[in-house]
């Protein structure tokens, strides 16, 4: 069938987005897996924060296309209780559980460890904990995303006191603790939690899906973007080596470079990775793909966890070349886990989804 000829339910960049982050995901878990065991100053360090750093954005992207997808339709509260966050805790307690099991079998854990294990969750599993808080409060978002100016105010807000004030006084702390310390006095008093976190990556997501890019625009956020990447990388690097000891201060999902990573990447997809003549099979492929991701995120640890038990592991070989290797066999082995689990209805119903209908045209 030709490709203008078949209709499509799916935003196709959002399927690209999820596929590539997916996959950076694992790569940031392997690359700080022994992160912290060598020293700042070796080669091999400076390879695991190189690749600690290139794939931060991997997640505020995933929760962009959340905000994107759920943003934009009329959902009640009693759906997204019932259809959304009863899903999501299914999906907690049964992996939690898995992962629990894994802490008993492999690492020998004793039973208090296990069970705290089941009870928090694997450290992978916090990002299920942030997406229920964020399907919670989206009754709450849509009115203010359906006004412009109330969601340009929103980002606005969450720019000064999520990014930028706290980014001030992480730079202010090395010349002047007393001037650090008055901005997080006026972050903590007033009390400005609403827009904080990962509610401007759910807004921004929504707000950048629907907004135009002159090439002007595209071409200064890019260079926005390569800027970030760039802060993302060697201030980690001087930070550490100054202090002597590992530095994650700039690996944090609020970091100022983070969004400035994070931001043009989404806007990139969004205007040049949407292919609307792409043929059927190349969109059957993407639409599985995207379809196996949450199940990739779900289960890659436990490959990672087995193959360390077998004594594979980012030290078995250069730095430079093991994490990206590892990376490319765990995402495989991964995703066909993905695809089988997704081939039982029961599992793929209940264990595997996060999104519980295709993407939107608009």
């Amino acid at each position: 069938m030709p490709a203008e000829h078949f209709t499509r339910r799916r935003v196709i960049y959002f399927d690209i987005l999820r596929i590539v982050a997916i996959f950076f995901v694992v790569f940031v878990h392997l690359a700080a897996q022994h992160w912290a065991d060598v020293d700042v100053s070796s080669r091999a360090w400076f390879a695991f924060n190189l690749y600690c750093t290139t794939g931060k954005w991997s997640v505020p992207i995933f929760v962009m296309i959340s905000g994107a997808l759920f943003l934009g339709r009329d959902v009640s509260i009693s759906a997204i209780l019932k259809k959304n966050v009863a899903r999501i805790a299914t999906v907690f307690l049964f992996w939690s559980g898995c992962y629990a099991l894994v802490y008993l079998v492999f690492r020998h854990a004793p039973l208090s460890v296990v069970l705290s294990q089941f009870i928090t969750g694997h450290y992978h599993l916090w990002f299920l904990y942030m997406i229920v808080g964020l399907y919670l409060l989206i009754p709450l978002l849509r009115p203010i995303v359906q006004n412009e100016t109330l969601t340009r105010y929103f980002l606005l807000l969450a720019f000064v006191f999520t990014f930028l004030l706290p980014q001030l006084a992480l730079f202010l702390s090395f010349v002047s603790y007393q001037a650090s310390a008055v901005i997080h006095t006026v972050i903590m008093y007033s009390y400005c939690f609403f827009p904080l976190g990962f509610t401007s990556y759910f807004i921004g997501g929504y707000y950048l899906s629907r907004r135009d890019f002159s090439r002007r625009e595209e071409i200064t956020l890019y260079c926005i973007g390569v800027a970030g990447l760039l802060v993302s990388v060697f201030a980690p690097v001087a930070l550490s080596r100054a202090q002597g000891a590992p530095s994650d201060i700039f690996y944090t999902y609020n970091s100022l470079n983070v969004l400035c990573t994070s931001v043009p990447i989404f806007v990139f997809a969004k205007q040049h990775l949407n292919f609307p003549r792409m043929g059927e099979k190349a969109y059957t492929f993407l639409r599985k793909m995207s379809k196996y991701s949450f199940g990739v995120y779900l289960v890659h640890p436990m490959v990672i966890e087995l193959l360390q038990h077998f004594g594979i592991d980012t030290f078995s070989c250069n730095a430079f070349f093991s994490v990206p290797l590892l990376a490319v066999f765990v995402f495989a082995v991964s995703t066909a886990i993905s695809a089988l689990l997704n081939a039982i209805p029961v599992i793929k119903d209940h264990f595997c989804l996060l999104y519980t209908s295709p993407s939107p045209r608009d």
